[in-house]
Parts: C-alpha cells; structure tokens; sequence
C-alpha cells in the first residue's frame, strides 16, 4: 500500500481512534464484551457513515444506529438504508467466504458495506455500514478505511474480552480462596467437636458461608441413626427433629460417588475411607447458577465431614479402650504402680492399695502415697538396675506389711518417657496365701496318701484284731477256775481292745469309717466314764470334775466321743510325769462372734468341754503342729500321732470347734464346742441293755470270708452254736456252693471287701434268686450304710474287730426278728 493511500485513510483511522478512546474510558471493568460491539462501532458513524450494524454470528441480538435520528431499530434501518439488499444472505456470504460485501444501490459508487469482524483469529460476526442514498458513494479508500476500522475493532474486542477474562479469573480466584479459607476454618473447628450433632451444626453454618447459599443441610450418621442440621441465612443452624418436614431436603444417595444437582441443591457424599456413606452434605443457591468449582468444594466439604466421623470415631475407640484399660488394670489381682525414679509415686491400681494400705488413687493425694520402707529398701535395687540398662526383671523379697511378715513377688519396667524423664512400672503380687496354699495342698496330699495307707493297714489289722478276739473269748472258757490264766487272757483283751482303738483312729484318718451321731448328754457320758478314767490317770494324778448340773444333748458319735476323752487323758497323763491334777469341766456358752479363734463357727448356743492339766506343756512349735496328723513328740512305740488329729476331726464334723492353748513348764488347755440341740432330734443314744440267756438256734448259713483264720474262727463259733455252715472263700465260690446246695439257705454271712465281687453284690444275687434270704454283712473299713441297698429289714452289719459272741448275738437277733427259730 502507497503512502498516498495510507494518507487518505489515516484521518479516517484516527477519527475512529480518538472516538475509540473516549467510549473505551467509558466502559464498566465488569462489562459483557459480547454488549460492547455496537459502542465501539458507533466511534466511525461521523467519520464516514450514516447507519452501522453489528451482527454476531453465536447470538440473536443485532445492535443498529443511525445518525439522523438516533433509531437503534435495526429494521427501520434496513428499509431505509439498505432496502434492496438480501442481508441475511450477505451475512452468510461474508461469513464463509471471510472477505468484505460492498454495494451501490444502482449508484455511482458503494454505499454499503459489510465486513467480517475478526476477534482472537476467529470470525465472531460482521459489522454492516451504510450511507443515505443521496450521500457521496465511497472511493477506494473509504472501503480500505472501513476495513481498517473493522479490524481495529476486532483487536479492541479481543482486548476488552482479555481485560473481562482477567477480572473474571480474579475474582474467581478470589471467591475460591475465601471458600478455601472458610473450608480449612471450618476443619479446625470440627476437629475440636465430640459429637455428631456439633459437626452437623458446624458444617451447616460453613457450608451455607462457603457458597453463599439460601441454606445449608448437613445430615450424618447410619441409616438407623441420622443427625441433621440446617442453616438458613440470618439464623443460627439448628438439628431437624422427628416433627420437622422433612420431604423438602435432599435425601442420601447410598450409591452416589460424585456431588449432584436437584431441585436447586448441591449435594455431595459423605464417603469415610472405607467407602460407607455416612450422610450427606447440601446447599441451596438460586443467585447464581453452581460451577465445577462449587462441585469440587461441596465433595471436599463431603471429605471434611467424612473425617471428622472418623476422627470422632476414633478418639471414642480411643477413650473406650482408655476406659477399658483402665478397669481392666483396676481389677488385675496385683498391684500396679508407676513411680519415678527416685521412688516417688505418680500412679497405683486398687489392687496396689489393698496391699500397700494406700487409699484409692485421686490425683490430689498421689504426692500423700509413700512406699513402706521394707518394700522401699527391697525395690531399690531392683529399680537401679533398670535404669543402668537393664531388662524387665522379677524378683520375690520378703516385708512388713500391716504388721505381718508378706512374701511378695515384684516384676518392674522402665517406661519411655517420650523426651521427659522415665518412670518405672512396678507389679506387687502378695503370694504369701498361696505359699500357705501350697503347703497345704502338699499336706493334704501326704494325710491321703496317709489315709489310703491307713485304710489298707486298718482292713487286714482289724481281721487279725477280730481272730485274737475271738481266740481270746474262747480261751477264757477254757480256763476258767486258773486265776492267773484269766489275767493273762483279761490283759490280752485289753490290750486288743486299745488295738481296735487304734484301728478306728486309723480309719478316722483314712476317712474309711463315718461317725454315728446321735442325740448325746455329754454330762452323762463322762460320768459313765469316771471309773475308767480314775484308772487311766493312775494313783500319781488327780481328776477334778467341774460338771454343770444339766447341759443341752449335743450331736456326736458316742463311741468316737468316749475315744477322745481317753486320748486327751492319757496325753494329760503322759504329760504329768511327776503327777498333777486333770481339771475336767462342763458349761453352757452363747457365741455370738465375738471370739476372734471361733469367727468359723456360728452364732448360737454351745456345750463346752475343758480339758486342762498341770503338765510339761508345749513349745510354740509343737503348739502349732499338735493336731497334725501322724505328729508325736512321743518315743517310739509309745504315741501315734492319730489321737489329736482324730478328735478335731470328730468336733469339726459335728459342727464345732477344738482349740488348745498351752504354756511351757505350766500346762495344757484343750476347750471343745459343741452345738447345742433346741430340740430332741433323732435317736438318743441307746442305754445299755442287759443280755439275756441266749436261745439255742440252728439254720444253714453260706458263710463267705476270705481271711482263711478268720473264716476258720467263724465256722467253729457258729457250729458250736447249732449253725449248719457252708464255706466259701470268694463271691465266686459263694455262688457255686449255693448252686450246689439242694435246700434253701437261711442267711449270708460275708465280708463286705472281696476280690472279683463285692458282699453286697453277692447278697443282692442271692436275694434275687431267694426272697427271704437274711444277711449279715462284717467290715472294718466300709459304712453301715452298705446294706441300704438290700431288701428292706432283711440284713445287718457287724463292724471288725469283734467278739464270737457279739457275732452269734448279730445272728440270733436278726433270726429272731423274723421269727426263725427252728427248735
């Protein structure tokens, strides 16, 4: 282009740019570019033209002006100044072919163009210029002109979109900022939340600033237990409640990943990170419509929500386990402490002080709590050795502890102190009680094995017992008239009779014989006694009675009862080796607990029963050890150890008590308690009956022992007596001798222990097959109760040892009671 021709146009241009100038200064920042074409336009209507058009082509508004009479109309503009012209079809033209459309109206020279707006590169529109008919046609450079115009115009749109998109993005970027300052406040806050009705009022209040919305719901919680809150502008949020509509509100998608929009609302998940909805985040906003941004805050929203559950979650699990922790280590068995260094206390269990006598641990009397010195000077060392660097260690120290003597086990940890000083976890288990326990557990175990033992030495003791009784009963009619004889088989007799004695004590101990209680008078049953006793004490000794003139009957069995008076006299005898006295005493006792050694027994009326002597006395030891088992500070062949222990086991049984108390040089005092009957109960014991000449009676008895003497013994004494007798070693031959026998048998004479079968299942075979088969069952281990389980009144027991007459009696007796005699 010649330099003429730019000169030609450039007053056009300039024209057009200092207008351009003017109207750009007039623009609002926030204006619609898509609104300015036509401003910036109308700048070059004085220059050169009488009507200008702007036609975007991504709209339907057209912006039209004309100078004469200001009409914006874009079709009064048309007719009048373009009235033969297709402009549509000239629009289009322009469009696709990219090139300027000029006509003339059938005049000299154009009067109309339309030009292609060009803006970033790209056809936006075109811009239509006109001239009135009678005006001067346009030259070359006019439309070169126009041209110019319309390009500066492009470059002035591009330029006012930029300067639009800028301040949009500013302001965006602002808005986001501010939403992301409210979103990362309303974290801060939720996170010093403890329940989901404060997050869904905090996150309502947030989300409803955050979008600058009409109003905010946030509703949390399981299906089964949902919490919602709204906020609503100018109103503090607040929680729906089961009156509250609630038809209105978007509902939880269990389904949904991403935030939706429905009926106005923004909704987004509240998805924890196992990927379980937990409720849903929303806000309604109908100013403007919501943008992706507004998605994505909404589904961070979402997040915050979702791990604040959790972090609620957590700090609950947290605080339960705390809880848990806590009673768990309140309840353990062993005293837990944690303490400094230097031994100064910070924290114990309830275990901790019950064996420490410390009080409940509050923080406001932990500086109170003090080691007691014992356990202090025994955990010192220990603790010194864990902060050198050593391992967790346990160690078993002895202390005092309220005033006894403890045995106590103690396990210590250095506990990290997280950058401050390290402290000491120290466990205290008191194990004196089940070293006391033990010991007693290993006793008893040695007393059973005494026992089984015992049981076996009792069984073949009490058949030789029974055979020297009976050789003795038969040697004394044999000598009768020879005086000296008769002493000697009189002291054979008594010297069994202290042998079976012993036996009984034996089973006592082996717990193979029960005792026969009955309704006693004790005052009776010791007078009974006085003769023996006189003679048991000897000449050297002196036995005072103090019996009260009438005491309650007591429960107790009367044989084992007059056994232990015996003992307790003769350890009293043994005891006073230079002679002494032996205060024998009765009396009538309420104990209502207020003795601290009976606190076991309870509260009523008892009979007491002492037993004091001037004796030697007993040490502290052998005070202790007394009444165990087997124990005897006798020689040999002179005590057994068997008397005291059987007379507490006779007391005991009864429901009393037997306490000793003694002092060394001065004597001894053994107190018994026996309860007192309100009422007669049961069956006193029996008064001795006087026998009568026995009855001359015959019959076939299977006799059945297998002790080959004593069954030898049995035979001659019940032949002797007119018994026709058949024998047999075992149960086995017993059954095989009756299969033998072609009469009926009259009775069963067996022991009760025999090997292969018992004697009460051979008695029960027998019954079976004869009905009115009597029997007598000898044993001296088993219980009277063995014969329980035959027929009813048709047997007897007999217990060894015993005498040849005490079983011919047995037999009479239990023939007479059914009316078998035969003579």
């Amino acid at each position: 282009m010649s330099d003429a021709t730019l000169a030609r146009r450039r007053p056009f241009v300039l024209r057009y740019y200092e207008r351009r100038r003017d109207v750009l200064a007039a623009i609002p920042h926030d204006a619609n570019p898509a609104r300015l074409y036509l401003q910036i336009a109308l700048s070059a209507l004085p220059a050169f033209a009488h009507w200008v058009a702007v036609v975007p082509s991504s709209t339907g508004n057209t912006f039209s002006y004309c100078t004469e009479n200001h009409d914006h109309s874009f079709a009064t503009c048309r007719l009048r100044f373009a009235p033969g012209l297709d402009i549509e079809r000239a629009c289009d033209e322009v469009l696709a072919s990219a090139t300027s459309l000029a006509w003339n109206d059938g005049g000299d020279g154009p009067r109309g163009m339309v030009s292609l707006l060009v803006v970033e590169d790209a056809p936006v529109g075109v811009v239509i210029f006109a001239r009135q008919p009678e005006a001067t046609p346009w030259n070359e450079d006019d439309l070169g002109a126009i041209h110019d115009v319309v390009t500066a115009l492009g470059v002035d749109v591009e330029r006012l979109r930029l300067r639009y998109a800028s301040r949009q993005a500013l302001r965006a970027s602002q808005r986001v900022a501010s939403q992301l300052h409210q979103v990362i406040s309303a974290s801060l806050n939720v996170g010093t939340l403890t329940d989901e009705a404060q997050i869904a009022r905090s996150l309502a209040r947030s989300a409803r600033s955050i979008f600058d919305g009409e109003r905010a719901m946030v509703s949390l919680g399981d299906v089964d237990r949902r919490i919602a809150a709204i906020a609503d502008r100018g109103h503090a949020p607040h929680l729906l409640t089961a009156a509250d509509e609630t038809s209105w509100l978007p509902e939880v998608r269990e389904d949904a990943r991403d935030p939706w929009i429905d009926n106005g609302w923004l909704s987004a998940p509240v998805r924890d990170s196992h990927r379980r909805v937990r409720g849903v985040v929303a806000v309604q906003r109908t100013s403007i419509p919501f943008s992706e941004e507004d998605r994505e805050l909404a589904m961070l929203l979402g997040q915050l929500a979702a791990t604040s559950l959790e972090a609620l979650d957590l700090t609950r699990t947290i605080l339960d386990n705390e809880t848990r922790l806590r009673i768990l280590v309140d309840a353990a068995p062993i005293g837990i402490v944690e303490s400094q260094a230097d031994g100064r206390v910070r924290w114990w269990n309830r275990s901790a002080s019950r064996l420490l006598r410390w009080p409940d641990f509050t923080p406001i009397i932990m500086e109170q709590a003090a080691w007691p010195p014992s356990v202090a000077s025994a955990l010192g060392e220990l603790w010194g050795d864990l902060m050198s660097g050593g391992v967790r260690d346990t160690r078993e120290f002895a202390a005092t502890l309220a005033g006894r003597e403890r045995i106590i086990v103690v396990s210590a940890a250095v506990l990290p102190g997280g950058g401050n000083e390290p402290s000491l976890l120290t466990l205290l288990d008191d194990i004196t009680d089940q070293r006391e326990l033990r010991e007693e557990v290993r006793h008893a175990h040695r007393m059973e094995l005494r026992g089984q033992v015992a049981s076996s030495v009792a069984h073949d003791f009490n058949n030789l017992m029974t055979l020297i009784l009976g050789f003795t009963e038969l040697l004394s009619r044999t000598v009768e008239g020879n005086s000296k004889a008769q002493d000697l088989v009189h002291d054979i007799q008594a010297t069994s009779a202290r042998a079976a004695t012993l036996t009984a004590q034996l089973q006592s101990i082996g717990r193979t014989s029960v005792p026969t209680p009955v309704q006693l008078d004790i005052g009776v049953a010791l007078s009974a006694l006085a003769e023996v006793l006189e003679r048991v004490m000897g000449s050297k000794n002196e036995i005072v009675w103090s019996l009260a003139e009438s005491t309650p009957l007591v429960t107790i069995d009367a044989d084992l009862f007059e056994q232990m008076i015996l003992n307790l006299s003769i350890n009293a005898r043994d005891a006073m080796t230079d002679g002494g006295t032996l205060h024998i005493s009765t009396a009538v006792e309420e104990i209502k607990g207020n003795y601290e050694h009976l606190a076991h027994l309870a509260p009523g009326t008892y009979v007491t029963l002492r037993i004091v002597d001037t004796g030697n006395g007993m040490d502290g030891d052998t005070l202790a050890r007394c009444f165990e088992p087997l124990f005897t500070t006798k020689g040999p062949f002179q005590g057994t150890g068997l008397g005291l222990a059987s007379a507490r086991r006779l007391v005991e049984g009864s429901a009393g008590a037997i306490t000793c108390t003694s002092v060394l040089g001065e004597g001894t005092t053994f107190t018994i308690y026996l309860p007192a009957l309100v009422a007669t109960i049961g069956t006193a014991a029996p008064a001795p009956v006087p026998r009568t000449p026995r009855e001359r009676m015959s019959g076939t008895i299977l006799l059945c022992e297998d002790d080959a003497g004593l069954r030898r013994l049995a035979v001659q004494v019940l032949r002797r007596n007119g018994f026709v007798i058949v024998e047999a070693e075992s149960a086995e031959a017993a059954l095989v001798a009756r299969a033998a026998h072609d009469e009926p048998l009259d009775m069963l004479i067996s022991d009760v222990v025999l090997p292969e079968m018992s004697g009460p299942e051979l008695a029960r075979r027998l019954q079976h097959d004869q009905l009115d088969l009597l029997v007598v069952l000898m044993s001296g281990t088993a219980q009277s109760n063995v014969i329980d389980a035959l027929r009813e009144d048709s047997a007897v027991f007999l217990a060894k040892p015993f005498k040849p007459s005490e079983l011919v009696d047995k037999v009479i007796a239990l023939f007479t009671r059914h009316s078998r005699a035969l003579n």
